[in-house]
């Protein structure tokens, strides 16, 4: 039988191809023990992609529902801060007002007047408040502030309570110029229609449609406006109805305390909503990440060992190689 050799050139051959196999499977387990997922997730899913693929599907649409409820919760945390600022301005201004007009003094009628001038001015600011660059208040048209600057509103009183007589006639006039189309809704508030309920989970919306024009925001500037004007040289020359003026006015504060609770609670309310959905939506997407492991992660110890066992048979081919290089045919005569 005859003696068969392979040749110097062949035996180089088989070497380097051992050795790309051997780092290849290198390369391989060293990823797999790093990352605890298989490289070859073919193999690992029998060819059965369908199982994974749904996995993957709804955790990406968990991930679009994270950024949705994270950005939701931010903007409804910014308007009950706004909102809280506002109801604040009112629950201080308003049994000021209804304690000076029992007081018979001008002289702290008119300096309540140019304190509700500052707090008007201080809500309509939270009311443009913005997001980074989206006006919170706005509505759709989240581009640009939700309501005018705090002159161009009291301008428009000023023209609508001319001619009044009375405390019952300004009341009367301001009441009109919010509740009429033309008013406050088309002077005033810049902003569009509420927003659109969006999806904080598969079967779950989350409606902050609150706008500059909600009844709890528009009954608050009115009682405002109306002691606002008090600054404005509204029913000068008489004391007595200027004090009737500032009744009313506080009157007006405290009675849309209840619109503004009523708003706070609805906004709260969706706030609670979208935290319980963010709940909900963690917990799915745990369950997801665990199936999914199931299905392409590796045995760490197994993978371990393979490694090892690759690094060994690396080392023991380089050391076979680096022999033969050396051999001689004087080592042979």
């Amino acid at each position: 039988m005859p003696n068969l050799s392979v040749g110097d050139m062949a035996q180089t051959m088989i070497l380097s191809r051992h050795s790309l196999t051997l780092k290849a499977s290198l390369q391989t387990l060293s990823t797999e023990v790093t990352t605890g997922i298989v490289v070859d997730k073919t193999h690992a899913v029998h060819g059965d992609y369908a199982p994974l693929a749904g996995i993957e599907a709804s955790l990406t649409q968990l991930q679009a529902f994270h950024a949705v409820t994270s950005e939701t919760t931010i903007l409804t945390s910014v308007m009950q801060t706004a909102l809280n600022a506002m109801s604040d301005h009112a629950k201080a201004l308003g049994p000021a007002l209804l304690a000076a007009a029992t007081s018979n003094s001008p002289a702290r009628i008119d300096t309540l007047g140019v304190d509700a001038g500052q707090r008007l001015q201080s809500v309509m600011s939270s009311l443009n408040t913005r997001l980074g660059e989206r006006s919170v208040f706005a509505g759709t048209a989240t581009d640009r502030a939700a309501v005018a600057d705090t002159e161009t509103m009291m301008a428009a009183l000023d023209t609508a309570v001319s001619g009044a007589l009375s405390s019952a006639d300004v009341e009367t006039a301001v009441n009109a110029w919010f509740a009429d189309p033309s008013g406050f809704a088309a002077t005033v508030y810049q902003g569009g229609n509420p927003l659109a309920p969006v999806p904080v989970s598969a079967d779950e919306l989350a409606r902050v449609d609150v706008t500059a024009l909600d009844p709890g925001i528009v009954a608050t500037l009115k009682g405002l406006a109306m002691a606002t004007l008090l600054q404005r040289g509204v029913l000068a020359g008489s004391d007595v109805a200027r004090a009737d003026l500032a009744k009313r006015a506080g009157e007006s504060l405290a009675s849309s305390a209840t619109d503004r609770a009523l708003l706070t609670a609805r906004l709260g309310t969706v706030q609670a909503g979208i935290a319980n959905a963010a709940t909900r939506n963690e917990a799915e997407k745990s369950a997801l990440e665990t199936a999914r492991l199931d299905l392409i992660s590796v045995d760490p110890y197994e993978t371990a060992t393979k490694l090892e066992q690759t690094q060994t048979q690396l080392q023991t081919l380089y050391t076979i190689t680096a022999r033969l290089s050396r051999l001689s045919l004087v080592d042979f005569l």
